[in-house]
C-alpha cells in the first residue's frame, strides 16, 4: 500500500506544530519494541531532535521487546527509562478480583502505562505522543484510556502496511520490522492470531471501505472472504464508542463534543 511522497513532511510539521502550540518542551512516548512505536520514535526525533524526545520502556515481564526498544533508541541517541509495571499490576490484582480475566488484566497493563507516561510528561513539560495506526484505530484494537490516552497521533491516518513502508524508509532495525506484531497481552499472543485475519487482509478491506465499496465489490477485488469482510465491518461498528468524545446530553445552546467547535492551535 503506497504512501504519498510528502507524508514525512506532513507528519514532521504536524509534530512540530502540536508541540509548539502546547508550549511543550518535547514529547514522551512508550516504546514496545514494535513497529508502531519505533516509527513514531523515528518521526519524533526527525521533527524535534533526540534531546526533546524521551522513551519509556514499561515491561510486565522482561522479553525481547525490551532489547529491541533500547537498541533502536540508542541508535537515535534518545534517552530511555525502563519502568517495570509488574508490581503495580500485582497490587491491583491483590486488591480486587476485577482484573482476573486475561483481557481485563491486559487493559489494566495499558492503563497503567498511560498513567506513567502522563506522570513523565507532567514532570518534564512534555506531551504524550501516541503510537496507534489507522488499521487498529478503526477496528478498536486499542485500550480506551490506555494506549488510546494520548495528546496526538502522528501515524493515526496510516494503515499498518503503510507504517511498515515508512519504517523501512526511516531505517527502523530489521529485528523490529520482521517481528510478528504483538501487544504482549499474554505469553505467545500475536495480533493476527487474535484477529483471525492478517494485517494485509485488514488493510485491503479498510482501504476499500474508505472508498465506499460494497462487501461484494471488496471480495471480488481482493479475494478476501465475505465472512472476514463482515467480521471487520462488525469490529468497526462495535468500536465506534472508542473513537468519539464521550456523549454529552444536550441541554444548552452549544454543547461540548457536538456543536461547540474548537481547533487546537487557534486563538
Amino acid at each position: 500500500m503506497d504512501i504519498s511522497r510528502d507524508t514525512l513532511d506532513i507528519i514532521n510539521n504536524f509534530i512540530k506544530t502540536r508541540v509548539k502550540d502546547a508550549n511543550s518542551d518535547g514529547v514522551v512516548l512508550g516504546l514496545s519494541g514494535g513497529i508502531d512505536s519505533a516509527v513514531t520514535l523515528s518521526l519524533s526525533v526527525a521533527a524535534l531532535g533526540s534531546d526533546r524526545v524521551t522513551g519509556l520502556i514499561m515491561p510486565y515481564e522482561h522479553t525481547e521487546s525490551v532489547g529491541l526498544a533500547k537498541h533502536h533508541a540508542e541508535q537515535l541517541n534518545v534517552n530511555t527509562e525502563t519502568v517495570s509495571i509488574k508490581q503495580i499490576v500485582e497490587s491491583f490484582k491483590s486488591s480486587s478480583s476485577l482484573f482476573a480475566e486475561k483481557l481485563s488484566e491486559g487493559n489494566l497493563h495499558s492503563r497503567i502505562r498511560m498513567s506513567i507516561l502522563y506522570g513523565a510528561g507532567f514532570s518534564s513539560n512534555r506531551l504524550v505522543v501516541g503510537t496507534s495506526n489507522k488499521s487498529e484505530l478503526l477496528i478498536g484494537y486499542w485500550t480506551k484510556w490506555g494506549d488510546g490516552g494520548t495528546d496526538f497521533l502522528p501515524i493515526g491516518d496510516l494503515y499498518k502496511s503503510q507504517v511498515y513502508s515508512l519504517g523501512e524508509e526511516l531505517g527502523v532495525p530489521s529485528g523490529i520490522l520482521s517481528r510478528k506484531p504483538t501487544a504482549e497481552l499474554w505469553e505467545g499472543q500475536t495480533d493476527e492470531e487474535e484477529f483471525g485475519f492478517t494485517y494485509l487482509e485488514l488493510d485491503q478491506v479498510l482501504f476499500n471501505l474508505e472508498r465506499f465499496d460494497s462487501v461484494s465489490q471488496i471480495s471480488e477485488k481482493t479475494g478476501i472472504s465475505l465472512e472476514i469482510i463482515a467480521k471487520i465491518k462488525k469490529l468497526i461498528q462495535s468500536s465506534i464508542h472508542k473513537r468519539v468524545f464521550p456523549p454529552v446530553c444536550k441541554i444548552g445552546l452549544r454543547t461540548v463534543g457536538l456543536d461547540w467547535r474548537e481547533t487546537i492551535g487557534t486563538q
